[in-house]
């Protein structure tokens, strides 16, 4: 699938345009994954379970290798010249995304090899007899011209080690390290250089205050990101129950140091959609696809909760879920009731009683395509979590009103609201 979208974004003039290519693919881990959304109420255990994605290979290696290739090179064609891929993996894979990028772009267009750790060393991994796999590995290839830029972040200062220049500026200091004559005489003109008594001389590091008042140095980031805290650390709101759901803090660097404001980006294998809502927020156009239903089904919610305007092409196969569309809605006796006045009209779902999202369309018409008017999505949360909105109000509503259901498990159903 993330192979044929490709081929379609080629197609679509996509090709050479884009600043951005991330990816979350299977990691070979012999794994069927279940996506669990917790309901609204107490809790009482109540999930909806469903078949979210597979990562069981049952030819082996090379069956998963034929799987993963060919879609590394469709996707690397869509790259600009400033354009980044990211490969994000673990141990069972980084190995060999190495290999199959240096086939298909050249070793000269690796970037970077990142590492995140994605989880403290507890419990059984603490307790095995191997270090703990607690880590992410984020594999980088680039276009001739690509640029990353990597943030940074604030690292706090014993209050011993603050010193304050002539100026009244308070600074840290390192020895010069592999610092040139030349570059040493630069940064003198530029204030940085501190010599001691016996002729030493010190870069200055200035520092800022962080949010709580406390001295702070700017150091950039390198390689190792040990900074951005896993997914149960997120808000509740955040977490959509969908298996290797990766967290948006993670998505908000990535996108931010590797493609420019307004930038396009690109994910094939999306999850949940969080790539999606990262470059939304971040001020960046994408298009985000999956093979999984589930998966389909729980990005459109999101994106939809964060205020994206969707355009959603059903061209692949499996690339939006199956819909049973019936008059009366085959799927768990879908009903919706329909009560018209003064022009306007008030729209109720009757069942099922606790949807992930569902939308009205007015007027509708069968032959063509579903013209949301309205729509309401299921906000993840736990013990507070809140069902989609039961009523819709319309301002107007002329001719047939039909709302459509959307699954946990990626299913589809339509029918007619029938008037009261």
């Amino acid at each position: 699938m993330a192979r044929a979208l490709a081929r379609e974004a080629e197609a679509e003039g996509l090709r050479g345009r884009v600043d951005l290519v991330y990816v979350d693919p299977p990691f070979a881990s012999r794994t069927a994954y279940v996506h669990e959304a917790r309901l609204d109420g107490p809790a009482d255990g109540r999930v909806v379970r469903a078949h979210a994605y597979d990562d069981r290979w049952g030819e082996g290696l090379g069956a998963y290798l034929e799987m993963l290739a060919p879609r590394l090179e469709a996707l690397a064609r869509l790259l600009s010249d400033r354009g980044t891929i990211w490969v994000h993996v673990d141990w069972r894979a980084s190995y060999l995304v190495r290999l199959l990028l240096d086939e298909i772009m050249g070793r000269d267009a690796f970037k970077n090899e990142i590492v995140w750790r994605r989880a403290p060393n507890l419990g059984r991994q603490a307790a095995s007899h191997q270090f703990g796999r607690t880590l992410d590995t984020l594999v980088v290839y680039g276009a001739p011209d690509a640029v990353l830029r990597p943030p940074t972040r604030l690292e706090r200062i014993a209050p011993g080690s603050v010193k304050w220049d002539e100026h009244g500026r308070p600074f840290t200091s390192a020895p010069r390290g592999d610092y040139t004559d030349e570059s040493v005489r630069r940064l003198e003109q530029q204030g940085r250089i501190h010599r001691t008594a016996s002729g030493k001389v010190y870069v200055k590091y200035f520092l800022v205050k962080d949010d709580e008042g406390v001295w702070c140095r700017e150091r950039r980031v390198d390689a190792l990101w040990t900074d951005v805290p896993p997914l149960r650390h997120a808000r509740t709101g955040e977490r959509t129950g969908f298996p290797t759901q990766k967290p948006r803090a993670l998505l908000d660097r990535v996108v931010a140091c590797a493609s420019p404001p307004g930038g396009l980006v690109v994910d094939l294998f999306a999850g949940s959609g969080t790539t999606g809502e990262s470059a939304h927020a971040l001020g960046r156009r994408f298009v985000i696809g999956d093979e999984s239903p589930v998966a389909l089904a729980q990005a459109r919610a999101r994106l939809l909760r964060a205020g994206v305007e969707l355009s959603i092409w059903h061209g692949a196969r499996r690339l939006v879920a199956s819909e049973e569309a019936s008059g009366r809605g085959a799927r768990e006796g879908v009903r919706a009731s329909l009560e018209r006045s003064g022009g306007g009209a008030r729209v109720r779902l009757l069942s099922p009683r606790e949807p992930l999202a569902w939308a009205v369309a007015a007027p509708y018409e069968a032959a063509g395509p579903f013209r949301t008017v309205w729509h309401s999505e299921r906000e993840p949360g736990g013990r507070t979590a809140r069902p989609a909105a039961a009523e819709a109000a319309l301002d107007a509503a002329p001719g047939p009103v039909a709302v459509r259901v959307f699954y946990d498990d990626g299913h589809v159903s339509t029918c007619l609201a029938e008037a009261e």
